[in-house]
């Protein structure tokens, strides 16, 4: 895969996903901590995002940099809730505790 190709896939993605969570790019600006102004100029391909960038678009879009960049299929994220993203980016002491949690509401399920 080309940097074109990448770069062309990051900007139709990034679009793609900021409107399927409708987010105005000053939304997605606020969530990432980067100016509306290079979110405009990511999308239309006047600027590339540095990795730190990169990894805030995804941060703030709930998704994998192999979605944002095109390296994954669209539709694979999808099945992934952000709430799981969000859990496996958290602290090993909150992933321990939710864990723990989880485990005690499952118990409930389990025939005895």
């Amino acid at each position: 895969m080309s940097n074109a190709d990448i770069a062309n896939r990051l900007r139709t993605n990034l679009v793609a996903l900021r409107e399927k969570r409708t987010l105005t790019q000053a939304q997605l600006g606020a969530r990432a901590g980067i100016a509306a102004a290079s979110i405009s100029h990511f999308e239309t391909g006047q600027r590339q995002p540095s990795l730190e960038s990169l990894v805030k678009l995804a941060d703030a879009l709930d998704t994998s940099l192999d979605s944002l960049v095109g390296r994954a299929r669209a539709n694979a994220e999808t099945a992934v809730d952000p709430i799981f993203l969000r859990a496996s980016q958290s602290s090993a002491e909150k992933l321990d505790t939710l864990k723990r949690i989880t485990a005690a509401l499952l118990a409930d399920d389990i025939p005895k």
